[in-house]
């Protein structure tokens, strides 16, 4: 499905936050959308779906604006894992994932066979189906973010918003979701959309990468032509170098952060 986001401006307050903002986000591509901190990038995640709808501009699924579609359905093929969330202290790691398929449920009924599948399937998918009657509050930080992701899946969306989805994280769980994230895109050619902090995970695991820095779009494309030593320099005002790892990747790593930035 296509996603197009047109002349995107939010205000809150006397606070300008994003301005004119306009992007058509690759179908069944993985785009990483980066910049510092206030840049806007989490309020525009919110705005592609709805869960923020104080903007002016629009944004369109397949050329409809998503204003006219409902919530339950956009719902159906649009899901979001904001950085906020929560869920009852006697949830089960099913339970939470469960609460994925309502926006396909009929309003007085229960779950039905393609509900249990797409629940199987995103406990599989996120590694978690022997914990599925687990407590949520019982998990570790990395296992309690599958379970949130698993939640996400069981909605079967085509397009999956994802606002920082590893912070928090060990280096080993940040990996790991990361892993889902490019497995999850790569079976079901789910376009993916994801806020990130990590420039090195954006250059690895996105095919699309989106810059936003003073409101507004400093650069996109191509992660590996985007995200160089120069780019992060400027967007983030620090001296940065490059080298190559192991697995003939370039890396980039931050030096130093010069004055009079940020």
């Amino acid at each position: 499905m296509n996603l197009l986001a047109e002349n995107i401006s939010v205000t809150i307050g006397d606070k300008e936050i994003l301005r004119d903002v306009s992007y058509n986000f690759p179908s069944g591509k993985r785009t990483a959308i980066i910049g510092p901190n206030g840049a806007g990038k989490s309020t525009l995640l919110k705005a592609l779906c709805l869960l923020n709808e104080k903007f002016s501009g629009v944004v369109k699924l397949d050329g409809k604006d998503i204003r006219t579609l409902g919530r339950k359905n956009l719902a159906r093929v649009m899901a979001i894992l904001p950085q906020e969330r929560d869920a009852p202290q006697d949830t089960t790691v099913k339970q939470l994932v469960s609460f994925g398929r309502f926006p396909h449920r009929k309003f007085f009924g229960g779950t039905t066979v393609e509900d249990d599948a797409a629940i199987a399937n995103a406990l599989e998918l996120t590694k978690l189906t022997d914990f599925a009657n687990r407590q949520v509050v019982s998990l570790s930080g990395g296992e309690r973010q599958r379970a949130w992701l698993a939640m996400t899946l069981a909605q079967r969306p085509k397009i999956l918003l994802l606002d920082e989805p590893t912070t928090y994280l060990d280096i080993a769980h940040q990996l790991e979701v990361m892993d889902i994230i490019a497995d999850v895109n790569r079976r079901f050619a789910t376009t993916i959309i994801m806020v990130l902090h990590d420039i090195n995970h954006a250059r690895l695991y996105s095919d699309d990468v989106l810059i936003i820095k003073d409101k507004k779009i400093y650069a996109a494309g191509d992660p590996i032509k985007i995200l160089t030593a120069q780019t992060l320099g400027e967007v983030f005002n620090v001296t940065a170098d490059t080298f190559t790892n192991a697995a003939g990747n370039e890396i980039i790593f931050p030096i130093r952060r010069e004055t009079g930035g940020l």
